[in-house]
């Protein structure tokens, strides 16, 4: 397992963000989002792994969508699986989300592939796992239509991005104390409706209707996790058996600077195990590991791997003994990777993250680039997934 390790190349982790940096968005910039695509697979194939297109399509559209797959064994025996998006927003180059983790899955793929006995183990790549296409084509037209944003996305006036924006994050506060979804939606609402205009009005009313079905269980696949949900349900449906996930979400930014680190409501870096964490000044340089009461076992080995001489990775250990319904309820914001659509099935899976938005200020904006990114601390991601895999 050292030597393997030991493998890990930096110059080869920044050549694949170097490639895959640029926004990949299914209406954005659809060629980037298949180019994208391509490249993995065809990384896959030159490190000599058997690959699969799971292709699906979206009602609304008349695109096709991939999750790229390449994997170890034939298929037929019980799998680790060690994944990632590929999809950026809109707006974004998404150096480090999620193009940090394609990275790490790519090298953990070339190292382990090189060596012998090492079980069956699937890499994949998801697509569309910021939002689904539909509503995002919907939401642009209406917005169109209403004249509140133009033809890039942006919006018209700064009166309608100060509100929209506030009217979201009103609704990210109900929701992280455990609020419906169809309420959090409407009394956010009801709180600025009278500083709305009549045109903002509306498009809220409208964003309102198209999510009055969705809860915080079924969300899942319908806003955002598309490409995640449709495998997932397939691999049910197909039985496949599946020993544990390793889930990579952004994972490329540190910070030294004191208070440079947050966490959701409820999440007390006190609260969980640690190593190396400097949790009370709030710094904001290790690795978070984020598991469910079906995943406390791989956590653990995780962490463990983290602590190796040749690896030292510091990490938070966000160890939460609370199955998928509770945790849609309470803890919502630990749902927003690919790893959510196996912690509804009792699947044990990690999300392996530097917290994203709660550290990493470029979040989701035209400045998530290749040189924010530690390719040290990338480094060490992957070799502690890949000392995970060969031990689980």
């Amino acid at each position: 397992m050292i030597d393997s390790i030991k493998k890990v190349d930096i110059e080869r982790l920044y050549q694949h963000v170097l490639s895959v940096e640029g926004i990949k968005h299914p209406f954005v910039n659809p060629e980037k989002l298949n180019e994208t695509a391509d490249y993995i697979k065809s990384e896959f194939q030159k490190y000599g792994l058997s690959t699969n297109e799971q292709s699906f399509e979206i009602e609304g559209t008349d695109m096709t969508f991939r999750n790229i797959e390449g994997y170890i064994g034939d298929g037929s025996k019980p799998e680790i699986l060690v994944t990632s998006h590929y999809d950026t927003v809109r707006n974004a180059p998404g150096a480090n989300d999620n193009g940090s983790a394609i990275a790490a899955m790519l090298e953990a793929a070339r190292v382990l592939a090189s060596e012998e006995n090492v079980g069956s183990i699937r890499f994949i790549s998801f697509t569309l796992e910021e939002l689904h296409p539909t509503l995002v084509q919907q939401y642009r037209d209406r917005g169109l239509e209403l004249g509140i944003i133009d033809k890039d996305y942006r919006y018209t006036s700064y009166h309608s991005h100060k509100m929209i924006k506030k009217f979201f994050s009103k609704v990210s506060i109900k929701l992280s104390k455990g609020k419906p979804m169809l309420e959090s939606w409407e009394k956010s609402f009801d709180e600025i409706k009278d500083d709305l205009t009549d045109s903002e009005k509306k498009y809220c009313e409208y964003i309102i209707e198209s999510r009055s079905h969705i809860t915080r269980i079924s969300w899942i696949g319908q806003l955002g996790l598309v490409g995640s949900d449709y495998w997932v349900k397939k691999a049910i449906e197909d039985d496949k058996k599946i020993i544990g996930v390793i889930n990579l979400e952004t994972i490329g930014y540190t910070s030294k600077r004191k208070n440079s680190q947050f966490l959701p409501p409820l999440m007390h870096p006190i609260l969980f195990p640690s190593y190396k964490v400097k949790a009370r000044k709030r710094i904001g340089d290790y690795i978070s590991v984020v598991s469910d009461k079906n995943s406390k076992e791989l956590g653990k080995l995780f962490c463990k791997k983290c602590k190796l001489e040749d690896i030292k990775l510091p990490y938070l250990w966000a160890r939460i003994p609370l199955r998928f319904e509770k945790i849609a309820k309470w803890l919502s914001d630990t749902l927003r990777s690919d790893h959510a659509p196996f912690w509804r099935e009792n699947i044990p899976a990690l999300m392996i993250t530097d917290t994203a938005n709660f550290r990493y200020p470029y979040y989701h904006t035209e400045a998530d680039t290749i040189d924010k990114l530690d390719f040290e601390f990338i480094k060490k991601v992957t070799q502690a997934t890949i000392a995970t895999v060969i031990r689980a």
